[in-house]
């Protein structure tokens, strides 16, 4: 039988097994604080994908972690085939006619989370910001260096928002400060967060994570399972589209 440095083969894996086996006992026992996912963020001056701490109702995903945005130093830039390029500061953003709703964000990992949320509709910016003929959506610049697109039609949509609050706060760096989208009938990755641009453009276009994963352009949600985070990932079938049950 061939050895290893004086080992037999079968003495070899046997010594691999019996270790592995135990690394995976080992991992699996600790207590559930060591195994959660730590908190690379809180406290610092970035913001990125957390689920630990006060996230663990609502998860934060981020496409690359990003320095914290401060709102003196933010600004909102609409251009493209647009026919009044602007610029404008949150507190412009803030004298637009407000609404509220409550919705809940659906992720395609199968999770959701509720929230109050309170912005504007789009097409009060649309008024100070027209579009060229031509267009038919827009791609929204983000922090993260993360950019998506949705059509005219679903931002003029009576459920879609451009959100500068949550829960009657503003949006904490974390949920998007200082500016989001929220269509509660698309997949999270379609509710950009920590806009920063806003460009007109006239054919639909692929966001970061339809260019690089198996997501749908759309991101409509379709009929299955939902894993809500505030009932305790208890499974729930869904229909498709907003879940407006629980």
């Amino acid at each position: 039988m061939r050895t290893f440095f004086g080992i037999s083969r079968r003495s070899f894996l046997v010594r691999v097994l019996t270790f592995c086996a135990a690394f995976v006992q080992g991992w699996w026992t600790r207590p559930g604080a060591a195994r959660a996912e730590a908190d690379y963020f809180t406290g610092t001056d970035f913001v990125g994908k957390t689920r630990a701490g006060p996230f663990k109702q609502f998860y934060i995903n981020y496409w690359k972690p990003l320095r914290r945005i401060k709102a003196e130093d933010w600004s909102l830039a609409v251009g493209g085939l647009c026919e009044n390029s602007q610029t404008f500061t949150l507190d412009q953003l803030k004298h637009l006619p407000t609404r509220t709703q409550i919705s809940r964000l659906k992720c395609v990992e199968c999770w959701s989370a509720k929230a109050e949320w309170t912005g504007f509709h789009f097409s009060e910016l649309m008024k100070l910001c027209p579009p060229k003929p031509e267009v038919t959506g827009v791609v929204f610049h983000c922090g993260d260096v993360y950019t998506e697109h949705l059509s005219l039609e679903d931002l003029n949509h009576p459920r879609t928002l451009l959100v500068t609050e949550m829960d009657g706060a503003p949006l904490s760096d974390e949920h998007g400060f200082p500016l989001r989208v929220i269509v509660p009938f698309k997949y999270g990755y379609k509710n950009p967060k920590a806009i920063i641009k806003i460009e007109y453009v006239s054919e639909s276009q692929y966001g970061t994570w339809s260019k690089i994963g198996p997501y749908s352009p759309d991101g409509t949600i379709l009929p299955g399972t939902d894993h809500p985070l505030d009932f305790s990932k208890t499974p729930r079938r869904i229909p498709g589209a907003e879940i407006t049950d629980y």
